[in-house]
């Protein structure tokens, strides 16, 4: 885990199961889609579909105006489902991959007043603008 971490967010049932008790000891806030014993509360950004959509949308109800996507491959890439690869055997594996694209239009569409920008080195991903990270980190300095 992240103990420098300002907020864990995180939408799997499972997830929690696994996870829960660790994530318990870190001093940052715990968000999923609704309050569970692990001390999660309700993030308040509705149904998503996966995480990564949900994130996007955590960050812009947080006041983010401008949010860089990693790791948004929105495919199978060298045979992983996600870019830190598989999850284990009691975790979801991304089975719902191909409904993920839509997920995404929707967040789109949802915040037009954030600027949204995939970074990834790989994905299938095609509703945001698409930059290399060095460019795009520099262009917010700027």
């Amino acid at each position: 885990m992240t103990p420098w971490a300002d907020a864990v967010f995180a939408i799997d049932r499972d997830w929690w199961k696994q996870y829960g008790a660790e994530v318990q000891g870190l001093a940052c806030e715990r968000l999923s889609m609704r309050l569970n014993r692990h001390g999660a509360k309700p993030a308040g950004i509705g149904e998503h579909g996966n995480s990564g959509a949900g994130a996007i949308s955590l960050a812009a109800l947080r006041g983010a105006t401008r949010v860089i996507l990693l790791g948004y491959d929105v495919q199978y890439t060298g045979g992983n489902r996600h870019w830190h690869g598989d999850h284990p055997r009691n975790l979801g594996n991304a089975g719902s991959i191909s409904q993920w694209p839509e997920h995404f239009e929707k967040v789109a569409k949802a915040l037009p007043g954030v600027e949204i920008i995939n970074c990834s080195r790989e994905t299938a991903l095609r509703c945001f603008p698409r930059e290399r990270l060095e460019v795009a980190l520099c262009s917010s300095l700027a």
